[in-house]
């Protein structure tokens, strides 16, 4: 299909009207080099003759005059019905490649790029087989009900509404998450505390950008998602990793108060482990002690086998913020999450949010606040509890018939299972061996910071069916006693 170029402002032909040289070589000159450079690719339809002159300020014998020369040369080739088109130069597009690049000069990105990059998280280049990690059933989501909603709410997208579309969100979908936190969290925030992300990401990062500078030092789990470090050392916070026991975080006695505490008291990523309620009761004393700050990632926290109140509902203080994503309850390119500041830092956040990138897709936006409002969502998050329990369940009894008792045949809490290792094994070189299998798993040992990572593997229940998880498990089997070697049967 021909592409039609754009023309006027929007093509780059210069014409120098106090030039002695007549506009119609000007124009000549023009498109033969666009198209010889390739900038007019071929198969480009040019505009009529009369709308080029219109645009271009010219007199349509003049466009005229051009377009004849330019097919004379085999640049331009003109049909019935289809318009003057662009023909590529013959072997235009193999010189250019045949040309050796130029050696440009080396160019430094500013400190706090450069440690952005240093810090940015490394892709594990995963396929969705049993058992990724961190995939919701892409199958159980009610997607007639979904693209119902989009198809009503599109007409109701006038300008006004595109026009007051605010920094913090969407209003009727900030109502919607702050009453579903206040039910379902045991929170107390208004609509006007919620700012509406891109994800949890863009959570983290606006309260690093705002709350910490260079050097102050961020307190968080280990191991932890690694985005979040980089977040953190990418917007100049010293992460110091802290230790997790069965209760969860370790609080340390020593060294300076943190500007910033990380933490995801529901359900610990990676390992699944809550935090205490006497953890809990540490932490608030000291950040209204310390005057320290606490960022709540309430990951998971739909699926968590218990369901304690938010860490942020306990806080008397106000000292601590309350971050959470849509995607992993609903579809992973479903890029909304939202963050709960204090009243008192609102005003502060929206405007940040704003430089940032003003607000998230519209149209998603208006969908999700439908969609919590009619009920869909509590009843979405019901069906997925029950599936994934189930399909957990599955998991659990086929590790537990192949590798015996341990840790990995409980219950399992959340959308995956860890596979804890002795000390210094190899898990990355483990899940290589079974991505050959058929097999795909994520190594524990990346999630840590320290130099004596925990070693293991998560392996993933959520997004597949029991059919599907007894065939990964059947996989397994080859590799058993490696496997089993490699079990740390007291974790």
């Amino acid at each position: 299909m021909a592409r039609t170029a754009p023309t006027g402002p929007l093509i780059a032909l210069s014409l120098d009207r106090t030039s002695s040289t007549p506009l119609w070589r000007q124009l000549l000159r023009a498109l033969r080099e666009a198209i010889r450079s390739g900038r007019l690719a071929g198969g480009t339809r040019l505009p009529s003759t009369r709308s080029l002159a219109a645009d271009l300020g010219l007199s349509r014998n003049t466009v005229l005059q051009v377009f004849d020369v330019l097919r004379d040369e085999g640049l331009l080739v003109s049909r019935a019905g289809a318009g003057t088109q662009v023909v590529s130069p013959a072997g235009a597009g193999r010189a250019r490649a045949a040309a050796p690049p130029e050696e440009a000069p080396a160019r430094a990105l500013s400190s706090r790029g450069a440690a952005l990059v240093t810090a940015a998280a490394q892709e594990f280049g995963e396929r969705p087989l049993p058992f990724m990690p961190d995939i919701p059933d892409l199958r159980a989501f009610p997607i007639r009900s979904w693209t119902r909603l989009l198809g009503e709410v599109s007409g109701r997208l006038t300008g006004r509404i595109l026009v007051e579309a605010g920094a913090g969100g969407y209003a009727p979908l900030r109502r919607a998450i702050a009453g579903h936190l206040n039910a379902a969290r045991g929170m107390d925030c208004t609509p006007e505390q919620v700012l509406v992300t891109s994800g949890s990401q863009q959570g983290l990062d606006l309260a690093c950008r705002l709350l910490i500078d260079p050097g102050d030092p961020v307190w968080m789990e280990d191991p932890a998602y690694v985005g979040a470090r980089s977040v953190i050392a990418g917007n100049g916070g010293a992460p110091r990793p802290l230790a997790l026991d069965a209760e969860g975080m370790i609080l340390p006695s020593d060294g300076a108060p943190p500007r910033l505490i990380l933490v995801s008291p529901a359900r610990h990523y990676p390992l699944g482990t809550p935090l205490s309620s006497g953890r809990r009761h540490a932490l608030l004393d000291l950040a209204r002690a310390s005057g320290s700050w606490i960022l709540e990632d309430d990951y998971d926290h739909e699926f968590a086998r218990t369901n304690s109140l938010a860490l942020a509902a306990a806080d008397p203080a106000r000292r601590t913020l309350h971050m959470g994503t849509f995607s992993k309850i609903l579809l992973p390119s479903f890029r909304l999450g939202y963050l709960v500041v204090p009243q008192d830092l609102t005003p502060a956040f929206t405007k940040a949010r704003a430089v940032v990138d003003r607000h998230a897709s519209l149209i998603e936006q208006m969908v999700l606040a439908e969609f919590m409002e009619r009920g869909l969502f509590a009843s979405h998050v019901r069906r997925m509890r029950a599936l994934y329990r189930t399909r957990g369940a599955r998991l659990t009894a086929g590790l537990g018939a192949l590798f015996g008792a341990g840790p990995w045949s409980q219950p399992p809490s959340g959308t995956h299972i860890v596979l804890p290792f002795h000390a210094g094994v190899d898990d990355r070189a483990m899940a290589r061996d079974l991505a050959a299998a058929g097999v795909v798993v994520r190594p524990l040992s990346p999630y840590g910071a320290g130099t004596a990572p925990r070693a293991g593997l998560l392996l993933g229940f959520a997004g597949f069916d029991e059919a599907e998880i007894d065939r990964g498990l059947r996989r397994l089997e080859p590799l058993r006693t490696a496997i089993a070697e490699r079990l740390e049967r007291g974790a």
